[in-house]
């Protein structure tokens, strides 16, 4: 039996391909209809979040321009003054898990509000304890007190006597602490509370 070279090699790799440019343009046409929904939903929530970490703002301001880094793995990524002078911040941090993102209020006058962990992928119950279900540091248990505090002199959260780290969940633990104290440093840089 004689085969036929096109049926056997030509056409599967024609179809293979046309299979292929198919699935890459409803990719690209589902991509765009759906990104701008889910960046706009973003928007909403950090919105939301901020109003929440501070709600007495009134409004928000982006800060343009260079933003603090402490190290290449903890870096503020958005600050926002508010109307009332305080700022919410939101900070990258290495954690356990990987990156964890969070938001730091800070009133007026330096000081931490609020903080809201708004991505991790930390173990649950573990690294978790760190903050509680609605994901704020502060109030019950899981309190950082980290509350009121306008500096974080310390090189991490075990030299700072000032600040109850939890046990078991120590390395999620120093994150947010690395964090909030990122924010305290890019608040003063953009002409916080000294």
């Amino acid at each position: 039996m004689k085969s036929d070279f096109y049926k056997e090699y030509i056409a599967p790799v024609v179809v293979l391909v046309a299979i292929c440019l198919v699935i890459t343009l409803a990719l690209a046409l589902t991509y765009g209809v759906s990104n701008p929904v889910i960046e706009a939903n973003a928007k909403k929530n950090a919105d939301a979040a901020r109003m929440e970490l501070l709600p007495d703002a009134g409004s928000f301001t982006q800060v343009e321009g260079d933003l603090y880094q402490a190290s290449a793995k903890v870096y503020v990524t958005e600050a926002y003054t508010a109307e009332n002078g305080g700022a919410v911040i939101s900070v990258d941090t290495a954690s356990f898990g990987g990156a964890m993102n969070m938001m730091v209020g800070i009133d007026s006058e330096g000081k931490v509000t609020q903080i809201k962990i708004m991505d991790h992928a930390d173990t649950p119950g573990v690294g978790t304890k760190n903050w509680d279900g609605n994901n704020i540091v502060g109030g019950g248990r899981s309190e950082m007190q980290f509350g009121g505090v306008s500096e974080l002199t310390a090189s991490n959260i075990k030299a700072d006597k000032n600040i109850q780290q939890i046990t078991g969940a120590s390395v999620s633990g120093g994150a947010i602490y690395e964090g909030v104290k990122c924010a305290l440093e890019q608040y003063k840089s953009i002409g916080g509370a000294n």
